[in-house]
């Protein structure tokens, strides 16, 4: 699929769409694209990029869970 045709595909979708919450994402992701065109990564803090490196360093030595493990963390965590 070239862009011409993503870009009718995408104004097909929008012109269905009824959904405030879900077109105004749409309109905050294109603004942002337009806008921003560097890397998300150089926006981090370096308190997050510390988190990032930690997190990383943590997988590496196994220190890991399953998605399946995390999502009943979350769930009981937040009584869901």
């Amino acid at each position: 699929m070239n862009a011409v045709e993503l870009k009718s595909d995408l104004h097909q979708l929008i012109e269905r769409a009824n959904d405030l919450s879900i077109l105004e994402a749409v309109k905050i992701i294109l603004s942002k694209e337009s806008v921003h065109k560097g890397d998300w990564a150089d926006t981090l803090s370096d308190s997050q990029k510390e988190e990032i490196e930690a997190s990383i360093e943590e997988a590496d030595q196994g220190k890991t869970i399953s998605h399946a493990e995390a999502l009943q963390q979350i769930k009981n965590r937040y009584n869901l």
